[in-house]
């Protein structure tokens, strides 16, 4: 493992078994699996956000839980920082769960709202046993909420969640995080249930996250948009699997998967002149595992497929410097003469 690698990931799964009728038991039928993350491998490096990005269903949350534990995994290997985390019990991975954090998606979901603002902090000081008197956590309370923006602080001090915005709740849960001080945030979905007029409020303060504490990102989202923004690199996630990553210019400028043409594609145009183009997709989700045990996740949908795609799994092929995708139509050499 390269010595800057945070987060490194080998062949994860986390598979979920479907229920059964009376007569597929009586015929002793195998059991079928939800594949919701299948085989997938990735690293994140220091400092660094990698962005997850696909449509709802694509397994991008159950692969956040499964990395922090929150579900145990099927199988593969999560590294974190060198050491193997997917093995150990709740009380050994318990020194670890200060260090791997999570944004959830549901500010107003995620808080309880029977504490205050202060009290939602100060239990989480008192959980991981950070300082020893309660002027120390008075002051750890305050200066956290300075951090995340939420000034004057005794405005907020004695507040309750039903009295805040929607960003002011999301401000509260990103302290919660903060005040742990981590070495890696998952931020799932973090500002989709805001106004967009409060988004880049923060994205901005998770950029001064990892640039003044030196916090690596997994961010989460279905949007291209805010992704382009705030990631260094991307994955695209299509049930279960990644179909592209590379960093986020190459992925927005020059795509090689056709699901990531069809997602760029999808991106609102902000000119109500321009022409609403059709997109480059089609056909229907694979309802059942065995639709595509043994070729292409894509394939349904996708109006470029060929024959094999119907009786291949594609793997990963490098298509440029850092970028690869996992296609059977994707050749390497004309992805590079495209992007030149």
């Amino acid at each position: 493992m390269n010595h800057n690698t945070v987060l490194k990931i080998e062949n994860l799964k986390q598979y979920f078994p479907l229920r059964t009728g009376m007569f597929a038991s009586l015929f002793k039928k195998e059991q079928s699996y939800l594949r919701a993350v299948d085989d997938i491998s990735f690293s994140v490096a220091e400092r660094e956000i990698l962005g997850f990005v696909g449509e709802s269903g694509c397994g991008k949350s159950t692969l956040s839980r499964t990395i922090l534990k929150l579900l145990e995994p099927t199988g593969g290997k999560i590294h974190f920082k060198g050491t193997r985390v997917d093995a150990m019990s709740r009380k050994q991975f318990k020194p670890f769960r200060r260090k791997m954090q999570m944004i959830f998606q549901d500010p107003f979901g995620s808080l309880n709202p029977r504490r205050t603002v202060s009290e939602i902090l100060r239990q989480t000081i008192k959980i991981h046993h950070l300082v020893e008197d309660r002027d120390a956590e008075d002051a750890l309370i305050r200066k956290t909420l300075e951090e995340v923006g939420l000034n004057p602080v005794e405005e907020y001090w004695n507040k309750y969640p039903m009295l805040l915005s929607g960003g002011q709740l999301q401000r509260v849960s990103i302290g919660r995080v903060l005040v742990l001080q981590p070495e890696f945030v998952i931020a799932d979905e973090s500002v989709s249930m805001l106004d967009v007029s409060v988004r880049i409020g923060i994205l901005d303060l998770l950029f001064k996250m990892r640039d003044k504490y030196g916090i690596s990102f997994i961010y989460i989202t279905h949007d291209l948009v805010t992704a382009r923004y705030i990631c260094d690199r991307i994955a695209i996630m299509y049930l279960g699997k990644i179909l592209e990553i590379g960093p986020t210019e190459t992925i927005i400028n020059h795509p090689c998967h056709p699901y990531t043409r069809a997602l760029i594609a999808a991106v609102p145009v902000p000119d109500p002149t321009a022409e609403i183009q059709e997109l480059p997709i089609r056909g229907y989700i694979p309802i059942t595992p065995d639709d595509t045990m043994d070729s292409c996740n894509f394939a349904p949908r996708c109006l470029e497929r060929k024959k094999e795609c119907r009786s291949g799994k594609p793997q990963m092929v490098q298509v440029g410097e850092g970028h690869f995708a996992a296609c059977l139509l994707v050749d390497g050499d004309q992805c590079r003469d495209n992007r030149e």
